[in-house]
């Protein structure tokens, strides 16, 4: 999972620490990882089809915890994350409603 379709912009969800925002990224690679400040790893989300991305070596590089990317993963998230959505072994637009959710669970 976490082939990049290049060039279109995706909507996604930056998480922060404690602030959600909803942006839009262009489904790059390079886009990718800058959002998230280096070499990008998934995480899968159990219920939806949607992975959050984070930065692979956050904990060797000293971020941070992520407490609200942390409660949604269910796992420990150091520095940001971006919640995109799935297609097959691509990145795509966040699920509707899903940044919303989210936001009103969490923000």
């Amino acid at each position: 999972m976490g082939y990049v379709k290049g060039g279109e912009n995706m909507k996604a969800l930056l998480i922060n620490n404690y602030s959600l925002e909803e942006i839009e990224v262009e489904n790059t690679l390079e886009a990718l990882q800058k959002a998230v400040g280096g070499y990008i790893e998934t995480v899968k989300l159990t219920q939806e089809k949607a992975v959050m991305i984070v930065n692979e070596e956050g904990m060797l590089l000293g971020y941070g915890i992520n407490p609200v990317a942390s409660l949604i993963a269910g796992t420990k998230i150091v520095g940001p994350a971006l919640i995109v959505g799935v297609d097959g072994e691509e990145f795509c637009n966040i699920p509707k409603g899903l940044a919303k959710r989210l936001w009103l669970q969490y923000a």
